[in-house]
């Protein structure tokens, strides 16, 4: 589904302020309570958007709203998730994750031109 500019500011908002207010983004889900708090922090008005409260497809239960954008958005590729573990990677251990690999990768090529050399001395 293509959102409209005004559906991607808010699921930017909710990114935004949403750990800022203690709301877990990597779900799918997210209640009226949150979403709500959400609002108040953009707009300063508790109301919101038509687009998740008016759309059935959308409604998982009482108060409860499908934005799966969230989600897909915070997604973090470089990190490597662990057992339980679903939380989004940190920028140190991203930036971390791609030096150790950039070093590894460096260190392998080295290694095969040193080996190159000293069979060329045997």
């Amino acid at each position: 589904m293509t959102l409209t500019n005004r559906q991607k500011l808010y699921i930017d908002a909710i990114i935004m302020h949403g750990s800022d207010l203690g709301i877990d983004l990597n779900k799918d889900e997210f209640s009226r309570a949150e979403l709500r708090q959400v609002s108040m922090s953009m707009k300063g008005k508790k109301w919101i958007p038509n687009w998740i409260t008016h759309d059935q497809s959308r409604r998982t239960g009482r108060g409860i709203f499908l934005i799966p954008e969230v989600k897909a958005a915070v997604a973090v590729s470089p990190g490597e998730e662990t057992s339980g573990d679903n939380e989004q990677d940190s920028m140190t251990d991203v930036v971390n994750a791609i030096l150790n690999e950039t070093i590894d990768t460096m260190s392998e090529q080295v290694s095969e031109q040193v080996s190159e050399q000293e069979f060329e001395l045997i």
